[in-house]
């Protein structure tokens, strides 16, 4: 598959260098500028392709190295105005990794708030007086103050995993190691970067992290990212402490670590989950901030002529930090089009019988190419709309060439706030009106142009900018968020107690503060209820009061929202130790796979397509009791048919005929089945089990699970 994708690359480059080529004797004359500008976006396009695919030609593979004993690992946690409860996570977190470690917390708002945290935590806390050099500066004053052989860092929005040392500190086996980095991952799956495609995962930095950065890797160039990171204070001693000076002091710190010979190490296994930017504003507020970032040291330690570097590093660093110019990029092509369809002029001087058979072998082959070296996670048109969405803040930061003394360090807002500025995405409305003008322009006056194919052409041009334009905001603005906590994605089977009845219960999503539920009977609103939640070898059992329930499939099911009586510490920790240990990784487990290529779907649908699955299996919920032993077991279903079950539940079951309750015991409806397999599902000790049941004929024939199949579509 390697050898294919190489190839078509190098297809992809000679077709291209050719289209370049023969576009250089179709200016045309009368609007040359116009011309030269079109084409200047084209190469600007065609030279960032060859970076790509230089970065991502070949991805080096990690195994984890076990960590040796002895080192004195201190952990950062960084923090200026972040809320309490976001930073208790994080610190409790850091806490419970279980290779020896002292945890500081660097609050640079210097809230006695903070420090009686910190107090209650058992962790040190660590206030200066003033704010200088922000987030580089803090954490220098922290060197000063420590005596860490590694210090980990971790936003104060990131909760570690329990073995997020023992996986990274096996690399400080090599002395010149100056630091180990990790995938920076996100819990909060709603938010504006993330999407869910066909039951997989993908967010905007997805082809960052999983493909870019393990090409980096390959030439001794993967950056420090200011977070989920080790690094190795002896390296940090050699370059004078975090580079200061600039809103990006992880991408200036390891340019100043690479020019003095040091190695990095980036380990893709995501071992730390933070927080993304919910909506449009702090998304694109984070993105110019890194943009102004790049564009700083861009001016005082330009990788290009930066001492020490190789010319790998060099190639791999001006990549990453030119991306920014994708902004007038794209401000190009999205204003083209509709210059041509109100003024009648055009860029090139050819007919579009002439420019189409050079033109799209050469667009074809660049976006296949482009998937397939992604990896599957290029997602072109996805990237489009976030292209859409960011360009005109990449223009922005490419202003801090201008701003270089101007620029200060703002933490990127994470919780939504309840509000949705129209004026937010001006520029994105601007590309939707003139687009709009343009096209209307151009259908009102076609019977009067002359040269009708290559206005025809324009207009496909700006409707597929049209296009983008409305998908960015249909996404800026449509999606909604009904809370400000985010709510960990469950499907976990329960038990549920009310009025001296006990049935199961799916728990839809979970929060300290509440659940939704899924369960077979109606619950009344302002009852009283109790959960009972399966936490390894013993069970949590909170009370609540239902605050809706609204009925489902044709009211075969109902959902209910509970918000939980005040809960006690210990309780509090436990369903967050549950939702980061387990719940998080079990979804993860679900939809963090690698998605396919081009080239892998088509393979699939010639070499696997007629093994596919008999009867349509349908992705859905469904609470109820399995008969094991002497007693019922809550499961959740995670997929019907017609022929049988997958379930997940809390207890090992025997292989044998198992007796399937779909709701209630009391409700009788038994379906006979036996299990064809299982796995076991253990994160950090907490253990569920996941079954496949085919249910027996007779069975079928006497209850028929066709009808709640059906119904619940």
């Amino acid at each position: 598959m390697e050898r294919f994708r190489r190839a078509l690359v190098l297809v992809s480059i000679g077709v291209s260098a050719y289209y370049l080529y023969w576009r250089t004797g179709t200016f045309n004359p009368d609007a040359p500028i116009f011309s030269l500008i079109v084409y200047g976006a084209e190469v600007y396009g065609f030279i960032t392709s060859l970076l790509f695919f230089f970065m991502v030609w070949k991805l080096n593979e990690r195994k984890v190295i076990s960590a040796p004993p002895g080192f004195k690992v201190d952990v950062f946690i960084p923090t200026l105005n972040e809320d309490l409860e976001t930073l208790e996570k994080t610190i409790k977190g850091c806490l419970s990794m279980r290779y020896p470690h002292k945890t500081y917390v660097l609050d640079d708002g210097n809230r006695p708030e903070v420090k009686e945290l910190c107090k209650r935590l058992g962790c040190e806390y660590i206030a200066r007086k003033d704010n200088r050099n922000a987030k580089a500066g803090n954490l220098n004053y922290a060197l000063r103050l420590t005596n860490g052989d590694l210090i980990a860092i971790f936003d104060a929005d990131h909760v570690p995993e329990p073995d997020f040392l023992e996986k990274t500190l096996g690399y400080f086996w090599d002395n010149r190691v100056a630091f180990v980095q990790t995938p920076q991952d996100f819990y909060n799956i709603d938010s504006y970067q993330h999407r869910i495609i066909k039951g997989r995962l993908w967010h905007e930095q997805s082809l960052f992290f999983k493909v870019i950065m393990r090409g980096k890797d390959r030439h001794n160039a993967a950056f420090f990212c200011g977070s989920c990171a080790v690094i190795r204070r002896k390296a940090l001693e050699d370059i004078g402490g975090f580079a200061e000076g600039t809103v990006t002091e992880d991408l200036h710190t390891s340019i100043r670590l690479h020019a003095k010979g040091w190695k990095s190490v980036y380990h893709p296994e995501t071992l730390a989950y933070g927080v993304a930017p919910v909506s449009y504003r702090p998304f694109k507020g984070q993105r110019e901030r890194w943009g102004q970032g790049a564009m700083q040291v861009l001016l005082r330690d330009n990788p290009l002529f930066k001492r020490g570097l190789t010319w790998q590093q060099r190639l791999n660093y001006i990549a990453s930090m030119t991306t920014y110019f994708d902004g007038f990029q794209k401000l190009i092509y999205y204003v083209a089009p509709v210059i041509v369809l109100l003024t009648g002029i055009f860029p090139i001087s050819v007919t579009l019988s002439e420019f189409l058979p050079i033109f799209i072998p050469h667009m074809l082959l660049s976006i296949w190419a482009f998937e397939e070296m992604s990896r599957g996670y290029g997602k072109f048109l996805l990237l489009e709309q976030y292209n859409m969405a960011r360009f005109f803040s990449f223009m922005k930061s490419v202003l801090g060439f201008f701003k270089f003394n101007g620029l200060r360090f703002r933490v990127t807002e994470k919780r939504w706030n309840g509000s949705s500025a129209l004026m937010e995405a001006i520029p994105q409305l601007g590309v939707f009106i003139a687009s709009t003008v343009g096209i209307s322009w151009a259908l009102f006056n076609l019977d009067k142009i002359a040269n009708k194919e290559l206005y025809i052409a324009n207009i496909f041009w700006a409707g597929l900018n049209f296009s983008l334009a409305v998908a960015c905001l249909l996404w800026t603005y449509g999606k909604k968020y009904l809370r400000r906590d985010f709510r960990f994605p469950a499907n976990f089977p329960s038990r549920l107690e009310q009025n001296g009845f006990i049935f199961p219960a799916t728990i839809e999503d979970l929060h300290e503060k509440g659940s939704a539920l899924i369960t077979t009977r109606e619950l009344e609103r302002g009852s009283s209820v109790e959960l009972k939640i399966r936490f390894e070898d013993r069970d949590l059992e909170v009370r609540g009061t239902v605050l809706y329930s609204v009925p489902l499939s044709k009211g075969i099911l109902f959902r209910s929202g509970v918000r939980f009586e005040k809960l006690r510490e210990e309780d509090i920790d436990r369903i967050r130790e549950f939702n980061f240990r387990f719940l998080l990784k079990k979804f993860m487990d679900d939809v963090d796979r690698i998605p396919e290529t081009p080239i892998q779907k088509i393979l699939d649908i010639i070499k696997l397509g007629y093994f596919k699955r008999k009867g349509r299996r349908i992705p859905f919920h469904i609470p109820g009791m399995v008969m094991a032993g002497n007693g019922f077991i809550p499961y959740t279903t995670e997929d019907v048919s017609d022929g049988g079950l997958r379930i997940l539940t809390y207890r090992r079951l025997q292989r044998n005929g198992v007796t399937v309750h779909m709701g209630s015991p009391l409700e009788e409806k038994v379906l006979m089945g036996k299990i064809v397999w299982e796995r076991e599902l253990n994160f950090y000790g907490i253990k569920a089990y996941r079954y496949g049941i085919r249910f027996e004929e007779t069975s079928i024939s006497q209850e028929g699970i066709g009808e709640p199949a059906t119904a619940i579509q």
